[in-house]
């Protein structure tokens, strides 16, 4: 899990007051309420000169004993996260603030079984490419004898 999906997950279980995180497959002796948080899906798309960005999707289930209380909590996250302007804290390693925002798209929740509601959860991270040498015009030869 790398540090903005660490950083969700913990925005998640806060504002959704949960104390039980899943990453893995759900047990099946799982606590209610706890938050599922499945590997993020990635999308990576065109690049520009210098950097490209890949778009990122995770499908957060949130359990309970009734879909009204699997949906009163993931609404409780989406609020929060609209009452925070879709920008959240990213966090280090070591749980402490480091200091840069990540920016999600508005998130939105429904209940996809009894007892199940799921979370639906975007961003985009653009980087940028490592800097090696490019070779000059003139080293390049296609095809031609450019002597």
């Amino acid at each position: 899990m790398d540090q903005f999906v660490a950083s969700l997950a913990k925005a998640c279980l806060t504002m959704g007051d949960l104390s039980t995180l899943y990453l893995d497959n759900v047990p099946s002796d799982f606590q209610v309420p706890s938050l599922y948080f499945p590997p993020c899906e990635s999308n990576p798309s065109a690049s520009a000169f210098n950097c490209y960005r890949t778009d990122y999707f995770i499908y957060a289930k949130v359990f309970a004993v009734t879909r009204q209380d699997a949906m009163k909590i993931a609404e409780a996250v989406v609020q929060g996260i609209m009452q925070a302007r879709c920008m959240l804290p990213v966090y280090k390693e070591d749980g402490k603030e480091s200091g840069d925002i990540l920016k999600i798209k508005p998130p939105s929740a429904r209940v996809i079984d009894e007892g199940v509601a799921q979370i639906n959860l975007a961003y985009t991270i653009v980087r940028g490419f490592k800097e090696e040498p490019q070779p000059g015009a003139s080293e390049v030869k296609i095809n031609k004898d450019y002597s």
